[in-house]
């Protein structure tokens, strides 16, 4: 499964990158990549490795799909399952799997070992599916309730993903506040607690 070493590879690249330049940078490079995946996405799924643009003899498509889709699907694991399983998950991947060959399914083991969490769905959608969710988002305030808050519905239209996504809210003095979501369903619902 050649999107392990090369999605691996591009994800710790970035991640070396935002270490030693900056966050801004980091982010930079996640957004290229990640806007590149979604503008190859339909070629096919990350698993099909080498294979991507072999018959149009496109090598854009596999470097998209396999290097920069990788990357992004990894960065989208770490953030549903925290930093702390994301790490400890490489870790046992690399010493359980290292100078052995190892498949999709080795590395999703190793995840859900550290995070407690089924991640099939997840590897299913990002790793043997293809595309890039396609969303509606509306939202109301309840700032007459006891607790103001925002409620966010998120309806996916066409192939159902699951993904993460960070929800910004906006203040009227510019001050914001992010809030990590995880999408799992069709239409699903989020109750995000305002602070003013």
């Amino acid at each position: 499964d050649q999107w392990i070493s090369e999605g691996f590879s591009q994800y710790f690249a970035a991640l070396y990158a935002g270490k030693s330049r900056g966050e801004d940078l980091f982010n930079q490079l996640l957004r290229r990549m990640a806007q590149w995946a979604r503008k190859e996405g339909d070629a096919g799924p990350i698993s099909l490795g080498y294979r991507l643009g072999h018959i149009e003899g496109d090598s854009r498509v596999f470097r998209a799909i396999v290097y920069n889709k990788s990357a992004s699907v990894l960065h989208m694991l770490r953030r549903t399952i925290g930093d702390e399983a994301f790490f400890r998950g490489v870790r046992q991947f690399y010493f359980e799997w290292r100078f052995r060959k190892a498949g999709t399914d080795d590395v999703r083991r190793a995840f859900e070992r550290e995070s407690g969490r089924p991640l099939k769905g997840f590897f299913d959608t990002w790793i043997d599916g293809f595309g890039t969710p396609q969303v509606a988002v509306t939202w109301v305030t309840t700032a007459g309730a006891a607790s103001p808050a925002v409620v966010l519905r998120v309806e996916q239209r066409g192939r159902h993903h699951e993904f993460p996504v960070t929800a910004t809210v906006r203040y009227a003095g510019g001050d914001t506040a992010d809030h990590q979501i995880f999408v799992s369903e069709r239409v699903a619902e989020f109750t995000l607690p305002l602070t003013g």
